[in-house]
């Protein structure tokens, strides 16, 4: 019977299917272990400290990940790209439903991804580390989010021409000041070891209220 042994009781099963199976348990393991990891000390560690954190051996880190990159980029994938949602930028644009509501439904399941201690340390141990991982992500979230909001508030202000460069940098800005200070939270409680409101839904609203308060409409000198 070739590739395969049976067993007393009469069942085949393969040697090469269970360490295959075995593999990716060990792979996804180490990930995990990584993601914890790199979530406390950071992408400065070397593969014998990296291999030491995980409670491996050094040849059995590079049997899985032949790069200290190729492990740390499965960790921002799966920190970071895996909670990505590409409804984001459809609730957002979706005209049916007002625009703050659509605003506070998009920064509600927003805050849900990123407010955990590895997502917030690992951004932030990546921008200083390594920040072209973050300005991969920083690109998505211009591009499928901020670009979005913008128009829907251009939409709001009944602003028919389209902006010049000066007017997209300060709307950019502006939202940007927004919109981080949602991922801020993150940063008092992991890193400053402060607390975090717990009623967020409703700290949510009313920056929300806030936000559009100054930017519809905004009284002119």
């Amino acid at each position: 019977m070739s590739g395969a042994q049976r067993t007393g009781r009469g069942t085949v099963k393969s040697p090469q299917r269970r360490q295959h199976l075995a593999g990716q348990d060990r792979q996804e393991q180490i990930i995990d272990r990584a993601v914890e990891l790199f979530a406390q000390k950071g992408f400065a560690l070397t593969t014998r400290e990296l291999a030491s954190g995980l409670q491996i051996t050094q040849p059995l880190l590079y049997r899985y990940f032949p790069s200290k990159q190729m492990l740390i980029e499965k960790v921002y994938e799966r920190v970071f790209f895996s909670r990505w949602r590409p409804e984001w930028a459809q609730w957002l644009a979706d005209r049916r439903q007002p625009f703050r509501q659509r605003l506070i439904h998009y920064l509600t399941d927003y805050t849900q991804a990123i407010l955990h201690n590895e997502w917030v340390r690992i951004f932030l141990y990546a921008g200083l580390q390594d920040p072209a991982l973050n300005q991969r992500y920083l690109a998505m979230l211009h591009k499928d989010v901020f670009s979005v909001i913008n128009a829907e508030l251009r939409h709001e202000n009944h602003a028919d021409a389209p902006p010049d460069a000066r007017q997209i940098m300060l709307e950019t800005e502006i939202l940007w000041g927004f919109h981080a200070s949602f991922f801020y939270m993150g940063v008092r409680k992991w890193v400053y070891q402060l607390p975090m409101p717990d009623d967020l839904e409703a700290l949510i609203a009313e920056r929300v209220d806030a936000f559009l308060g100054g930017v519809l409409h905004p009284a002119r000198p």
